[in-house]
């Protein structure tokens, strides 16, 4: 009769090593990649549609925030950015950069005017209609002008007490509409 070789005795997995560690590290990765790289950013209102496509609380979107594209590049006219609110640092709005530092901006009903020369605004997705909020201000060393895409019902630097957004509170572009999903898009960041 046959004798059977013992099995070889395969090596015990510290549980730490063997799951848990593999676990905290891919966390670690992904808050890293959601602090310094890209993070989702709820849009809860239709200032920007149909660009980004939430026309309520109720019909929100998501966007996708790319953090490093305004820490690398210089921020642009016609970008649109995720930002800290200038009159409520807690709340994070979404808008387009029109007023560079240094320019000023005027807006009638129908035209954008920089530095006195009219803005030339080609994209279909911008209202050509400004509302009633006119006037003409200029941007602070260090600052940006927001307007909202649709300019009729924007809550936007128009409007807030706290006309211009510091560089220092603009958190990245937004680059994608993720949410709702049959909206998916690359967002236009030209006027």
């Amino acid at each position: 009769m046959e004798q059977q070789q013992p099995m070889e005795e395969r090596p015990k997995r510290n549980w730490f090593s063997g799951l848990l560690l593999p676990i905290l590290i891919g966390v670690g990765i992904a808050m890293a990649l959601r602090m310094w790289v890209v993070s989702p950013a709820r849009v809860p209102s239709a200032s920007m549609y149909p660009t980004i496509p939430a026309t309520s609380s109720r019909n929100f979107a998501y966007v996708i925030v790319n953090k490093l594209a305004t820490e690398l590049w210089p921020i642009h006219r016609g970008e649109v950015v995720v930002f800290h609110w200038p009159d409520d640092p807690s709340e994070l709005f979404v808008k387009r950069v029109i007023g560079l530092p240094g320019d000023t901006v005027t807006v009638t009903s129908n035209a954008v005017y920089i530095n006195g020369k009219k803005l030339v605004e080609n994209n279909p997705d911008i209202s050509k209609y400004n509302g009633t909020v006119v006037g003409t201000w200029k941007v602070p060393p260090g600052c940006y002008f927001m307007l909202g895409d649709n300019r009729p019902i924007s809550d936007d630097s128009r409007l807030w007490v706290h006309k211009f957004v510091p560089r220092s509170m603009i958190v990245g572009e937004a680059e994608f509409v993720v949410y709702p999903f049959n909206k998916m898009s690359v967002i236009s960041q030209h006027v």
